[in-house]
């Protein structure tokens, strides 16, 4: 059988069984798995399906709280891939801003609708159904498959993929495909790491009422340095010409999908949240103690030297003392666009999709860094609706679920490889077999 004969009859497969599909997406998104409850919830709804189809897993518990799920199909002496998925979601927030209930996972003509149903539940019920269909339909997989389903992407993944790679879960892997929500145009091969820094200045305890004269307060020298914290974003990095082309291109992929001609920046420069100052209880003092924490999306191509510096300067010129402590660091990373994996998932999605697909650097971040910086080239490729994420009403387009495993199955094949004989080459999925 030639290889794209042997991709249609895959993608027959997809299509046969689109409903099952489009279920395992659905019943995923009416677990509320914002909290702990509904993560033990969503663990045994993942054992359960496992368990159903015979697939060898573990479930490992790395501070004994916070779940993640190892399963593995295939050959052990063969090539060794990874897919990646998270079953954690942000909590709905406002409820009354909801045209429907966060986790009904209603299945419409067109959409799946419901919290995470972009990010990612829809792209972790392609994961599962791929081992369905593989394990189901015999495909006889000739490389080594693993999936890691972890439960606190959103929070950092301490206890998610960040430890089972620090663990040699990954060790020896070929390549990782993450179905992280993607535009529609785009595979992500780059993103933003991530940062948490604590701010911390000090002043003398005065009476609030001579705050004017006084001028010690540490809350008062903390908003000096806030009121300048945004020229982090200022910061530029170095990028190769190739690399340029595809900062370029994701400024207009990110533009189109949110709308907006300001955005574009977020790709190639600091993004700077300030999660919270604490200036401490006293109504009546001024403050002794301020502290505010933040958060740093920083692009692979700018250094945590040059933020540390930058940050000094701020400090500096504003003409507040203040110390700096780093919660965490976890830099960004990318994949060379000329991996066989890039141009594996670009050829398959183009075939599936008619549509030109576009190599782009994320303008978040995600668990695809800690991947790659263990030398293991990867990707995001998954069904999304981008305005949706983290809002309300979030949904995704059926079609854009069904594409996404029409592509990973295809890519698949070409990493790994089915071994798919005669009776299955005669009798197409549409047929008898």
């Amino acid at each position: 059988m030639k290889n794209w004969e042997k991709k249609e009859y895959l993608w027959e497969l997809v299509e046969k069984h689109q409903e099952e599909l489009l279920q395992i997406c659905s019943e995923l998104i009416q677990i509320p798995s914002a909290n702990w409850k509904g993560i033990e919830e969503s663990l045994r709804y993942c054992c359960g399906f496992l368990e159903a189809l015979g697939v060898s897993y573990q479930v490992l518990r790395p501070c004994g709280e916070i779940p993640c799920i190892v399963a593995e199909v295939g050959k052990p002496d063969g090539n060794f891939g990874i897919l990646n998925g998270h079953l954690d979601v942000v909590e709905p927030g406002d409820l009354s801003r909801w045209s429907y209930d966060p986790y009904c996972g209603t299945i419409t003509d067109t959409q799946i609708l419901g919290r995470g149903a972009s990010d990612m539940k829809c792209g972790c019920g392609v994961l599962l159904f791929l081992f369905k269909l593989i394990v189901e339909e015999n495909l006889d997989l000739q490389g080594r498959l693993v999936l890691h389903l972890v439960n606190d992407e959103e929070q950092g993944s301490e206890q998610g993929s960040k430890w089972l790679i620090e663990n040699g879960y990954a060790d020896g892997a070929e390549f990782c495909i993450i179905t992280e929500p993607t535009s529609y145009d785009s595979i992500e091969i780059g993103q933003k790491g991530r940062a948490r820094l604590l701010l911390r200045t000090s002043g003398s305890l005065n009476d609030g009422g001579i705050i004017k004269d006084a001028k010690e307060s540490a809350i008062h020298k903390m908003i000096h340095i806030l009121s300048r914290i945004q020229e982090l974003t200022l910061l530029e990095g170095t990028v190769t010409e190739a690399e340029q082309r595809i900062v370029e291109a994701s400024q207009g992929i990110i533009q189109g999908a949110m709308n907006h001609q300001g955005v574009g920046g977020a790709i190639n420069h600091v993004n700077v949240n300030i999660l919270s100052i604490d200036g401490g209880p006293s109504s009546a003092m001024t403050s002794e103690l301020c502290e505010a924490r933040l958060a740093l999306g920083v692009p692979f191509m700018i250094s945590r030297e040059q933020v540390h510096e930058k940050l000094l300067e701020i400090i500096r010129e504003s003409g507040a003392e203040c110390e700096i402590e780093y919660l965490s660091w976890d830099s960004g990373a990318r994949t060379d666009g000329n991996e066989a994996l890039v141009h594996s998932v670009r050829n398959n999605a183009e075939r599936i999709t008619g549509r030109t697909m576009t190599p782009t650097y994320q303008w978040a971040t995600s668990d695809a860094k800690y991947y790659r910086s263990h030398g293991i080239p990867t990707i995001q490729f998954g069904p999304s609706n981008n305005k949706g994420i983290h809002s309300h009403n979030e949904d995704v387009e059926i079609s854009d679920v069904i594409k996404c495993a029409k592509t990973h199955l295809a890519v698949l094949e070409d990493m790994l490889g089915f071994q798919i004989d005669a009776y299955h080459t005669d009798h197409k999925a549409s047929g008898t077999h």
